[in-house]
């Protein structure tokens, strides 16, 4: 395989172990200030760094490409609303992980990103030509949900402040449709790239959408007097306010990667190394590590064997539809 060729697989890769890090810096933030506004101050901290970029004039001429794209309707409106599914998937983070620990998380996310990236690439929102609905590529994503099911509903064992059993449902069903949400995100980071020609342009309408989004669920919730704001202790550590920046990477490289992957094959690439590094994380965490038991083992032996298995489906000559069917 050539180099060109292995280059958006290894951003792919990065993405993978970029995720579960950053699961985990969001997670202590959100127990020292909330869920909701630790991944508002994510975003918004991205925010605040991809803007000072902006000084550089190449990337105000690719952000200006995308703006006007927008005006001559190269590009659609909801093809710049990427970031929202990036937000909602940071808030779940913040809201998931310290209940159900990063293994768990990322199991949801997989199951969520394998089904949705089915129906992204067969509807073509990607840059890239539309995938069949092949039987392979179906029930490996079938397989994927399974390994989501036999994860999220094992046990662990005593009073570790993890949920556990009947608990850990609804953290992770909200994690399984944030993580459904990223697929469109990362099809429509590609499109966007394409315009912009530069990843960390596109970075920045997804960080700009993602800050706007959260605010303004903030704002409704703040309105109810049910987001009660805590004040920082001084035990939080300086890591914990890194989060926004990890999210850069993670957005940049995946604009680039989607633009020369299907999204199926994008998600499923970043599998191994969001388990690998996911089950590294918990099992260093005496909380996140009860929940390290057999069943939960298992449900991540079933989400890889389906990213293999879709990514041999992948390989048949008869995947895709002609280039054709994906351009609209």
């Amino acid at each position: 395989m050539a180099a060109p060729a292995v280059l958006p697989l290894v951003a792919a890769g990065v993405c993978g172990a970029v995720l579960p890090v950053q699961s985990r810096v969001n997670g202590v933030l959100s127990q020292q200030v909330g869920s909701l506004p630790a991944a508002t101050i994510s975003f918004g901290s991205g925010l605040v760094v991809l803007t000072l970029l902006l000084a550089s004039p190449a990337l105000r001429r690719s952000v200006a490409a995308v703006w006007t794209a927008l005006r001559t309707r190269r590009l659609r409106w909801w093809q710049v609303l990427g970031g929202v599914g990036g937000a909602l998937l940071v808030a779940s983070q913040t809201y998931a992980v310290p209940l159900v620990g990063v293994t768990a998380f990322l199991v949801a996310v997989i199951g969520g990103q394998s089904v949705s990236a089915l129906l992204v690439d067969r509807a073509g929102l990607g840059p890239g030509p539309v995938q069949r609905l092949r039987p392979g590529r179906v029930l490996a994503a079938g397989l994927a949900v399974l390994g989501v099911a036999v994860a999220a509903t094992a046990r662990g064992g005593g009073d570790t402040g993890v949920a556990t059993g009947v608990a850990l449902v609804l953290p992770v069903l909200v994690v399984v449709a944030a993580g459904g949400l990223t697929s469109v995100q990362q099809a429509l980071n590609g499109v966007v790239t394409t315009v912009s020609r530069a990843p960390v342009a596109t970075a920045w309408v997804n960080f700009l959408t993602g800050t706007v989004t959260l605010v303004v669920i903030g704002a409704v919730v703040s309105g109810t007097g049910e987001l009660p704001l805590r004040p920082v202790g001084p035990d939080l550590p300086w890591w914990a306010w890194t989060g926004g920046t990890m999210g850069i990477v993670f957005i940049a490289l995946a604009a680039y990667a989607v633009t020369h992957l299907p999204v199926l094959v994008f998600a499923l690439v970043t599998v191994t190394t969001q388990l690998a590094v996911g089950v590294g994380l918990d099992s260093l965490d005496p909380a996140s590590r009860a929940l390290l038991g057999p069943q939960v083992l298992v449900g991540v032996l079933l989400a890889l064997v389906a990213s293999v298995w879709a990514a041999l489906a992948r390989r048949h000559p008869r995947a895709a539809a002609p280039a054709a069917a994906g351009h609209r």
